[in-house]
């Protein structure tokens, strides 16, 4: 099995391959940040000078992560070991927005259209989704897993494909005639795995016509005018929104560390996500609610349309 070391080996030399691509001008800055972080890791005393050093002098508007970059088997990685952590109950990542859906669609008590943005390997849907099989109803619940990437549709389908009976369809491009034709005369629960722009969604569906819309660790990977973008978009397609994403408090970066340290590609996107997120102060939004959670550093923001 490959070391940590090999593993930040390998991966430092793929990223000085990208800065001699001309293609990859664009991102050398976030390119050279990656490549001096996967070094710190290479020790712990290394590491935490790094932290104390270098972590607040980034510019995290030109920051990507190394599962932004087109390398597979980064995507898989990442996303497999994202899952792992939110399937560990004593950590509880994904769990507040897990029990928000699944209130949300218990108290509606009616067929609903939901989707997830930015769908990655659709743990949290799984979670959701177990917990409904175990009762019986007479209403159609569709969940949509939406992701360009086609390296995590496959991990999605493979993830969600252990769930007995479940229904999965996938669609390169979905739309409201094909998604109608695929749910009609049917009950219970289906999921649709598509890779349609999220940005070009109005294009393809009517107004208000997702129940709800809810994305998870999602939203930070976009820079603020793809956000603002966003926003506009799914108020105008959606009833509902779900907002799960981290927010930056330190105190959360030693268990972040310890729990990733193993993994090097894995504890480079944990904590270089944790740059990318927006301060608390520029979350609370007063027409909105919003929940804090101090244990993992993550916050839930929900917005009702209309």
């Amino acid at each position: 099995m490959i070391n940590r070391i090999q593993e930040i080996d390998t991966a430092i030399s793929r990223l000085e391959s990208f800065k001699k691509d001309p293609s990859y001008l664009h991102y050398k800055y976030a390119i050279e940040q990656n490549v001096s972080f996967l070094n710190a890791a290479r020790t712990v005393p290394s590491y935490i000078s790094w932290l104390f050093k270098k972590a607040n002098k980034v510019d995290v508007s030109k920051l990507i992560e190394l599962t932004d970059f087109p390398v597979e088997e980064w995507g898989r990685k990442m996303h497999k070991q994202l899952i792992e952590v939110q399937r560990n109950k004593h950590v509880g990542l994904g769990k507040p927005l897990v029990n928000k859906i699944l209130s949300y669609i218990y108290s509606e008590n009616r067929n609903l259209i939901l989707a997830n943005f930015g769908a990655g390997g659709m743990e949290i849907d799984k979670q959701i989704i177990f917990q409904l099989l175990e009762k019986t109803s007479e209403y159609l619940t569709v969940i949509i897993g939406i992701d360009r990437s086609s390296v995590t549709q496959e991990i999605a389908k493979e993830n969600l494909g252990s769930l007995p009976g479940l229904r999965i369809y996938e669609v390169t491009h979905l739309n409201k005639d094909i998604l109608e034709k695929i749910k009609k005369n049917q009950k219970g629960i289906m999921v649709i795995l598509c890779r349609n722009d999220v940005f070009k969604l109005e294009k393809d569906f009517p107004n208000g016509y997702f129940d709800l819309i809810y994305d998870s660790l999602f939203k930070h990977h976009l820079v603020l005018s793809e956000q603002e973008k966003l926003d506009v978009v799914i108020k105008n397609i959606s009833k509902n929104i779900f907002e799960y994403d981290g927010y930056k408090t330190w105190p959360v970066i030693l268990p972040q560390s310890i729990m990733a340290w193993e993994h090097p590609l894995f504890l480079s996107d944990t904590i270089l996500s944790f740059l990318r997120y927006k301060n608390k102060k520029d979350i609370n939004i007063s027409s909105n609610k919003v929940s804090f959670f101090n244990k993992t550093g993550h916050y839930l923001l929900e917005i009702k349309n209309g």
